[in-house]
């Protein structure tokens, strides 16, 4: 078993003209197929291709309209327009190139930070009342500046040209952990496959090649199940530990290779993990419990359907922003309201149904 290629990111170059995109995202779009089909012949499976922009001053409107034009969207490809910085970003606009299908995050403004939670609680309200899958397209980033990263929505190009890769793992690790490999030799294993992929292409695309070795889940390739296998279960005493174990692994490895970009720690989706959907649909897991483990993972409130309340949610972003100041690494929120009550579900596309989740324990 090899793991699967979650993500083939072109990062696109920093233009000034909208010409000079639409010959980025011709580029972009034969680079990720010729990707492919490399990495496909070679045995690897490739979940997705996407494009990531840079911040620019081109406009959204007229970026969605070029990239409309160019098909991208309508092939399949995620296209991400970047971060803008939650007091300069003109909302409406953001708003709609999410609705239309495409990614952006939100930076969220330290110097404001009540002012922003606001802000951002309206606009994620907003978006999602219009279109609830709108709403997994946006994220609230919790750094100072743009991240390059595969892992999307909060993800912005640097502005040189380049590719990033992230993959779709914990299956991977938990087998060969059950086959009696050490955590650290599963690791070491992941550590070869990547640089076999980096190495593939490299040669293929002839550009800089970055990782984001971030350990995510995918519906049944489940973070939890891993994290079960290993001895560590999800609200149980221990699995602030356990998550924490994965994540000086992720880090060694990382760091060790040179081509570290992103988050590169565990990620906890609880829409894309079906472990803790179960948990979800039973009335057993709350916003809250997520919020945790980001003390100790970078996404704990991430892909997460709570109740419909701009109050709530507004006071839900300052406890995020409080535990990712604390913590003191990059951080993402992404938290799609509707007008369900806990355990009843929404259809998220993709995603599937979803059942929603409190934001605290009901009493």
């Amino acid at each position: 078993m090899r793991p699967v290629v979650r993500s083939v990111t072109y990062f696109a170059p920093l233009v000034k003209e909208l010409s000079e995109l639409e010959m980025v995202l011709d580029r972009a779009a034969t680079l990720l197929e010729e990707a492919g089909k490399a990495l496909e012949s070679r045995g690897y499976s490739v979940f997705s291709k996407r494009v990531s922009l840079p911040q620019n001053e081109l406009g959204l409107p007229k970026v969605l309209e070029l990239v409309d034009k160019t098909g991208a969207i309508s092939r399949g490809v995620l296209v991400s327009v970047g971060s803008q910085p939650i007091r300069k970003a003109d909302l409406e606009d953001v708003a709609h190139v999410l609705v239309n299908g495409m990614y952006a995050s939100l930076l969220f403004d330290y110097e404001r930070p009540i002012d922003a939670s606001k802000t951002a609680s309206t606009v994620i309200h907003r978006v999602s009342e219009v279109d609830p899958v709108a709403g997994t397209r946006l994220a609230i980033g919790f750094h100072e500046r743009p991240l390059e990263t595969p892992y999307f929505p909060d993800s912005t190009s640097s502005g040189v040209e380049g590719i990033g890769l992230s993959f779709l793992y914990p299956e991977y690790l938990r087998r060969l952990a059950e086959s009696g490999a050490s955590v650290s030799r599963a690791f070491d294993k992941l550590g070869e496959e990547v640089d076999s992929v980096v190495h593939l292409v490299k040669g293929v695309t002839g550009l800089r090649v970055v990782v984001d070795y971030s350990l995510s889940p995918w519906k049944d390739n489940s973070v939890v199940r891993l994290m079960e296998a290993i001895g560590y279960y999800a609200r149980k005493p221990g699995f602030h530990f356990g998550v924490m174990t994965l994540n000086a692994e992720i880090r060694r490895i990382a760091t060790s290779s040179g081509l570290a970009s992103g988050f590169n720690e565990v990620m906890l989706p609880y829409a894309e993990d079906d472990s803790l959907v179960r948990l979800g649909s039973r009335g057993a897991l709350t916003a809250y419990d997520l919020l945790s483990y980001t003390s100790v993972c970078v996404a704990g409130p991430d892909m997460i359907v709570v109740p419909w309340s701009v109050d709530d949610l507004e006071m839900f972003i300052l406890d995020t922003y409080s535990v990712s100041l604390v913590k003191a690494r990059p951080a993402a929120l992404r938290v799609i309201p509707v007008t369900r009550e806990p355990t009843e579900t929404v259809d998220l596309g993709k995603f599937g149904r979803i059942p929603v989740i409190p934001y605290y324990p009901r009493r």
